[in-house]
């Protein structure tokens, strides 16, 4: 981190301030370095690019740029700040994009919802906002959502209006003598979700593809600041009910830090077991997707049924399977009973008696391991310039986790290691995927047996340890948090106002949005039969790549 600091004092800044263990932040004088900076960084070896969060503040008449860059190699990472005029016909700032191919649909982000232009960025269209949201700026502090509701007809007309256009546009770029053509994979597709590809391709050969994202679009970053900080829960797990207790917990951390609260040790331990139990609901609906995609459905069935018995304990615990909003900033909601663990330990004898059948028949299922081994790879290369993590990443060898690299909750205390493989094909996603089910099961038996010995000797109590007192008004300030989500790293960016009853900015970075970007790179020069196959193995979730 010294050296990072040094590079930095190269330059004109506001300010340089060692913020974590594994964080350097710094705020330049002037945006007009952004550049300058980013290609000394990338040097450096900050290859990665995690996010770009802008902060509208309306009162300085400022927009504030956040930049995140990682080195995923070595775990040094630097929290990079500027600021751009906020009156729109100069609210703008060199592209990142061509150094850092990460960046790409984060600027397009930032410019669809605050009005951000990045100039020199190859392809600076909206993403994620439908066509009546195009050039409204929705996440700015003076965007009339009561006005933009009430034309609901005129927008509804407005996104018809605009694909039929599109539609008409295509055709006439096709040469009814050539075999190319643009079909549109998604979003009723039984494979996609609510997703649209639209796959450029000549005959079965794919040429590109373009995916079209934003249809289960909830604005939760602009949701989040209308509830009060327990409130905000709420918007925060529908990053992805798959796995809600994990996004959970990342956001509870900011509120924390802001607030100066330090959690129970009952309580850490609680969100370690918590968090496991969410990963392997998550997982087990990722294997089944997978298979899925493929037109192979019994393996998702099988999971399901495993998967329930996990959902019980949540269920026990929370009162619900889903939507349990077990986790809030302060601790962990509820305390625990001896019947909760029972149904926990069900759950573990469950998958322990069927994993060895999951894994003859599903994972060394030979004509899986023939076609998906050919297919889809990602490079350790990859994974730095495109920004991904989670189980992608780790099946192309790369050793990120944030548990391990930056550990919160009580994950300091667990016994755990990197799970990888070497290929990065299609394949090694799915193995790697069966083989951290295993691993989060022998998490939540070490968690379970450390509780269970703490209760036992008096130093827990499960009826009362579960939270300490959070203040409803934080003081003015930011923070960021990350958490290893099941798709891999979720960084949330917390920003509060003086005596603030709800978060003022809260930006969400998941997954999904990375992996979806490498579509074309993965896809170009296949066929369209291998479409279900690559993006099954990709891990995607809707919620979190729509957010």
């Amino acid at each position: 981190m010294r050296k990072i600091k040094q590079l930095l004092e190269n330059f004109n800044t506001l300010y340089i301030e060692e913020y974590k263990t594994t964080w350097v932040k710094t705020k330049l004088s002037t945006a007009d370095d952004l550049l300058m900076v980013a290609k000394a960084l990338k040097e450096h070896g900050l290859r990665t690019i995690a996010t770009v969060s802008p902060t509208d503040f309306l009162e300085e008449n400022v927009i504030e740029m956040n930049y995140f860059f990682e080195d995923l190699m070595t775990n040094r990472n630097c929290w990079l700040k500027c600021d751009v005029p906020r009156e729109l016909d100069e609210c703008e700032i060199e592209s990142l994009t061509p150094l850092f191919k990460g960046a790409n649909w984060h600027e397009r982000e930032a410019y669809s919802m605050f009005g951000v232009r990045f100039l020199n960025h190859p392809d600076l269209r909206p993403i994620i906002v439908s066509q009546d949201f195009y050039d409204k700026t929705p996440f700015r502090k003076d965007f009339d959502w009561d006005a933009h509701d009430k034309n609901t007809v005129k927008n509804m007309q407005k996104i018809v209006d605009s694909f039929k256009a599109e539609e008409a546009e295509a055709d006439k770029g096709i040469d009814a003598e050539s075999s190319e053509t643009v079909l549109n994979w998604g979003p009723t597709h039984p494979a996609s979700g609510p997703i649209r590809l639209k796959v450029h391709c000549d005959g079965e050969d794919v040429i590109g593809i373009d995916p079209d994202i934003g249809f289960v679009w909830r604005a939760l970053e602009h949701l989040v600041t209308k509830k009060d900080f327990v409130g905000a829960i709420v918007a925060v797990e529908r990053l992805c009910f798959m796995d809600n207790v994990n996004s959970m917990t990342a956001y509870a951390q900011a509120v924390e830090e802001i607030a100066n609260v330090e959690i129970t040790e009952f309580a850490k331990w609680m969100r370690v077991l918590l968090g496991e139990v969410s990963r392997i609901s998550s997982h087990a609906m990722g294997m089944g997707g997978f298979y899925n995609a493929l037109g192979l459905h019994t393996v998702a069935m099988w999971n399901m049924d495993v998967r329930e018995f996990f959902l019980d304990f949540l269920e026990s615990y929370s009162g619900a399977r889903i939507a349990t909003a077990a986790v809030e900033p302060g601790g962990v909601r509820y305390g625990l009973q001896q019947n909760m663990l029972d149904e926990l330990q069900l759950a573990l004898d469950k998958f322990d008696a069927t994993k060895d059948s999951v894994k003859d028949i599903f994972i060394n299922n030979p004509t899986m391991k023939m076609r998906a081994s050919k297919q889809g790879f990602i490079s350790n290369l990859d994974v730095q310039d495109y920004s991904l993590c989670g189980v992608v990443a780790r099946a192309s060898g790369v050793k990120i986790d944030v548990r391990i690299d930056e550990p919160y909750a009580a994950y300091a205390e667990i016994k755990m290691d990197y799970v990888t493989q070497k290929d990065g094909s299609a394949k090694d996603r799915l193995i790697n995927l069966f083989e951290e089910l295993e691993q989060s099961v022998d998490i939540i038996k070490q968690a379970k047996r450390h509780i269970e010995e703490k209760i036992a000797s008096g130093e827990f109590d499960p009826t009362k340890d579960q939270m300490v007192k959070v203040p409803k008004k934080l003081p003015r300030g930011e923070a960021i948090s990350r958490v290893e989500w099941s798709r891999g790293e979720v960084l949330m960016h917390l920003v509060t106002e003086e005596k603030g009853t709800s978060p003022y900015r809260l930006k969400m970075k998941a997954p999904s949005f990375n992996h979806t970007m490498m579509l074309d790179k993965l896809l170009a020069g296949q066929t369209l039969s291998d479409i279900p196959l690559v993006f099954g193995s990709l891990y995607i979730c809707q919620g979190d790549l729509d957010r």
